[in-house]
């Protein structure tokens, strides 16, 4: 798609998640510095950057359970570390403030120089174990351009991984509204949980229903069923679990599993 390359410079971008250390004011948080956290955010990106992963998001995942909007130590703290991964690793930095919140994490971008937002949540209303996630698409979008961060680009997933919504309706339709109507500028479709594989047929409905849209497989994927998704199907890919050592999540980003998916990626480009 031409705003993948435009944005990474690559057919078939993989984009690395950053998953930060608990944050100040987070359930785990003990009490290691901001600084402290964003060096090992900053030590996983180089090893994600320099091993040919094509893009990074960083991200609040060990924040668990999670505030429903991001608070101010939060923002505060992704900031720092967001800064310093942009300012030592040279390729497009995009970021995640989880529960969901997409305003927060433009935010964050305007004041850093990152590319893109990943939105959970974004259009519909889901049944989450925070409770009820509501649309936040349209003060998304107004905040955008009240910030003049209109460069800043939106992957909005639909149907994402531990969330319900409470209208069941196919996903291709979900898609379809998150696209034409919110306003995203990709779309992202996931499996049921964080690492959960992505259903092949899910992201084959997506891309059937709406074929000039920038497609993302959002969980899951790795050497072995890469194939399933690209280069047929999707655009794009956003990858966590499976570049960790031994393919687990909590594990500190792994270079050969890195180098591993790259060169697999790399079959898929050609």
């Amino acid at each position: 798609m031409k705003l993948l390359e435009e944005l990474f410079g690559i057919k078939i971008p993989v984009i690395g998640v950053v998953h930060l250390q608990p944050l100040p004011g987070a359930p785990r948080y003990v009490d290691m510095s901001v600084k402290e956290i964003a060096r090992r955010g900053l030590e996983e990106a180089k090893v994600m950057a320099d091993n040919g992963i094509d893009g990074l998001i960083v991200e609040n995942f060990r924040d668990m359970m999670f505030n429903k909007r991001a608070t101010s130590e939060t923002i505060a703290a992704m900031t720092y570390a967001a800064n310093e991964i942009v300012s030592h690793v040279h390729i497009p930095v995009g970021i995640c403030v989880l529960q969901s919140d997409p305003v927060a994490a433009i935010a964050i971008c305007k004041a850093v120089g990152g590319k893109f937002v990943r939105a959970p949540y974004y259009t519909e209303t889901y049944i989450v174990d925070a409770g009820m996630m509501e649309s936040i698409a349209a003060e998304t979008l107004c905040f955008r351009n009240d910030i003049n961060a209109r460069d800043v680009k939106i992957f909005a997933d639909v149907h994402i991984k531990h969330g319900y919504p409470l209208e069941q309706r196919p996903i291709e339709e979900s898609a379809e509204d998150a696209y034409e109507r919110g306003l995203a500028d990709a779309i992202i479709v996931t499996g049921r949980k964080t690492g959960g594989k992505t259903n092949p047929q899910d992201v084959v409905r997506v891309r059937e229903y709406l074929p000039e849209v920038p497609l993302f497989v959002g969980s899951g994927v790795d050497v072995d069923n890469i194939r399933e998704y690209f280069p047929a199907y999707a655009d794009g890919i956003i990858v966590g679990t499976s570049l960790k050592k031994g393919g687990k999540t909590e594990e500190p980003v792994d270079p050969e599993r890195v180098k591993a998916f790259i060169r697999v990626v790399e079959e898929c480009r050609k």
